[in-house]
């Protein structure tokens, strides 16, 4: 006899609109949060060009707004989902992790800890273990 239950999807989010250019982050949060709630899997969230500026710690909304850098933030630490900037894009926005402060000689770092750095390499590895790839703009 057949189960009539599916098995979870792995699904891989990539977001490109910026922090307070566009929805796109809000609206791939909230599809997250639908997906985790339907028992599948998000591979990664990874940010690309100007969503990178969604994991900047130093970013802040006022009281009534979207609080994208916080939202990623909870949803990670209570899903364990895995949020990625693009390496380049970050750094040419400005957006730098702890690791490339010391690398760079920087001053500070401004990447919440909860994001990581990493190449296009591995948005296309993400897309190739996932079942699907939805992209926010």
């Amino acid at each position: 006899m057949k189960s009539s239950m599916k098995s979870p999807m792995k699904i891989n989010i990539l977001v490109t609109g910026g922090l307070y250019d566009s929805q796109s982050g809000y609206s791939a949060l909230q599809f997250c949060k639908a997906t985790i709630l339907a028992g599948h899997n998000i591979e990664q969230v990874f940010f690309y060009q100007a969503a990178v500026s969604q994991g900047s710690k130093l970013a802040e909304p006022l009281a009534d707004e979207f609080n994208a850098n916080e939202s990623w933030v909870q949803l990670t630490k209570n899903n364990n989902v895995k949020l990625v900037v693009c390496i380049s894009a970050a750094e040419r926005r400005g957006i730098i992790s702890e690791a490339q402060r010391i690398e760079l000689a920087k001053e500070s770092s401004n990447l919440h800890a909860a994001f990581t750095v990493a190449g296009l390499g591995a948005l296309h590895e993400a897309s190739l273990n996932s079942d699907r790839t939805v992209t926010f703009k």
